[in-house]
């Protein structure tokens, strides 16, 4: 009977330190940087005739020591105060330990009230984002907010 005893606390004693080698390597990941460069290309297009939209390329480093695969997000955008609106990044990639990746991002503002803002894109404008970021290391998900705020030239590009 002891046998079966020694057996069940050698498991037991495995499970509980998986458990805490999880728990610990989703707490020490650290949150992609945003590297954004001081000049941002902002490609307008249509994705219909009357949808026209804005594309940026964000810019992040995975400053982990270990790589993780990115599964999507959701963030808000704003330039200056005038509010973009919300995307959803539905992109899945694998990203390596300390590399720099790129994320497409595509937003629908109401181009009518943008020109309106009174925003001057020919000078450097505040471009700030508020979200979350989701990403999976082995089969560990975990989702974690996202923030940038930083002045940048736009080259509109059409």
């Amino acid at each position: 009977m002891s046998y079966f005893n020694n057996i069940n606390r050698w498991r037991m004693l495995g499970l509980v330190l998986t458990a805490a080698m999880a728990l610990q390597a989703c707490t020490i990941f650290s949150p992609p940087e945003a590297r954004l460069p001081g000049k941002l290309t902002v490609k307008v297009f249509s994705i219909t005739p009357e949808r026209p939209a804005l594309e940026v390329t964000g810019v992040y480093y995975n400053p982990n020591n270990y790589g993780f695969t990115f599964t999507g997000g959701e963030l808000d955008l704003k330039l200056d105060t005038f509010y973009l609106g919300h995307v959803k990044l539905d992109t899945v990639m694998t990203i390596p330990a300390h590399a720099t990746f790129t994320v497409p991002v595509v937003v629908e503002p109401d181009f009518t009230k943008l020109g309106n803002s009174g925003i001057n894109l020919a000078d450097s404008v505040l471009l700030s984002f508020s979200g979350t970021m989701s990403g999976k290391i082995g089969s560990f998900s975990k989702k974690i907010h996202i923030q940038y705020q930083g002045k940048h030239f736009m080259d509109i590009v059409f």
